[in-house]
């Protein structure tokens, strides 16, 4: 058989390959040599060059929408710069990107410095890069995978992030596209945190934001519940007026860590409302000691 007559029928039957790894959703499980090739050109080197003086990148995944992928990166963000460390947000939300907002700066832009972008500074040492920090705010974009994509290596090869400790990076509902396209241009990401509700639907989709950052290669440093128990405004106590315990059981099922719970509380949503994270301005929070703890984790993992 002809040498090219066999390569063409490995690709299109046994292996459905077209080369094209910058979109492939199977990049993962790929072992092939063009993906190889793919690490050693294009946005790749860039991203890696312009992210040295990142030291670490944590990504919070949740797979389902509205668990609280955005309030706990914006707390975890805010929790380990009460630690003390230089740190940014990176919003990868780009229909609606709520980070802004939640920090308070939805009312600034990035400005373009000598080597693209500057970040917006929430507090000295606080930087956040979104995609609603370059549009208005009457804007909107109806973009697919491929422009989501390019923003992605946008933001990741052409900002001026500077000397920072620990990047979050808040990703958007979902498993595929965004995801795919950050663990793949960032493929030295140092963990992920995974949030969930208690609700057997969540606990599911959650289970896929394990089985990728496995599938990546990215440590997962535990899983947080959200919306455990709903605390009274009136007297302040608990009442289990919703299910709990499904992200110990999540991290049990998984052989991973159980980081702690958050407690559905109208104080958590407030404070974002108002952009400032309950971390900073409501320490007595159970929402604010579970978060602190989970920083304090990621510290001792990496810095000890």
């Amino acid at each position: 058989m002809d040498d090219n007559l066999r390569e063409l029928q490995s690709i299109n039957i046994d292996l459905a390959c077209d080369y094209d790894c910058a979109n492939c959703e199977r990049y993962f499980q790929c072992d092939l040599p063009q993906k190889a090739s793919f690490g050693k050109r294009g946005f790749l080197p860039k991203a890696k060059k312009n992210l040295e003086t990142v030291k670490r990148k944590i990504i919070v995944l949740g797979g389902k929408g509205g668990v609280g992928k955005s309030m706990l990166a914006v707390n975890l963000a805010a929790a380990l710069y009460k630690r003390g460390k230089k740190v940014c947000v990176l919003d990868q939300n780009y229909d609606v990107p709520a980070v802004p907002l939640m920090m308070g700066v939805a009312d600034q832009k990035m400005k373009v410095g000598p080597k693209g972008l500057i970040p917006v500074e929430a507090y000295p040492g606080f930087k956040v890069v979104s995609m609603g920090l370059v549009l208005d705010e009457s804007q909107f974009i109806i973009w697919f995978h491929d422009s989501k994509r390019v923003a992605t290596e946008e933001f990741l090869t052409y900002v001026e992030y500077g000397d920072v400790d620990y990047m979050v990076l808040d990703i958007p509902a979902g498993t595929s596209s965004e995801t795919v396209n950050v663990l793949k241009l960032i493929p030295d990401m140092d963990g992920s945190v995974i949030i969930t509700i208690p609700s057997e639907v969540s606990q599911n989709v959650a289970e896929r934001a394990v089985f990728i950052s496995r599938q990546a290669n990215v440590p997962v440093i535990g899983v947080v519940e959200n919306m455990s128990m709903f605390v009274c405004p009136e007297c302040g106590e608990p009442a289990a007026i919703l299910q709990s315990g499904g992200g110990e059981a999540l991290a049990k099922r998984m052989g991973i860590d159980f980081l702690g719970s958050i407690p559905a509380n109208v104080r958590v949503s407030t404070t974002l409302d108002q952009g400032t994270p309950f971390v900073l301005n409501e320490p007595e929070l159970e929402a604010s000691k579970t978060v602190l703890n989970v920083a304090d984790i990621i510290i001792r993992r990496f810095e000890t």
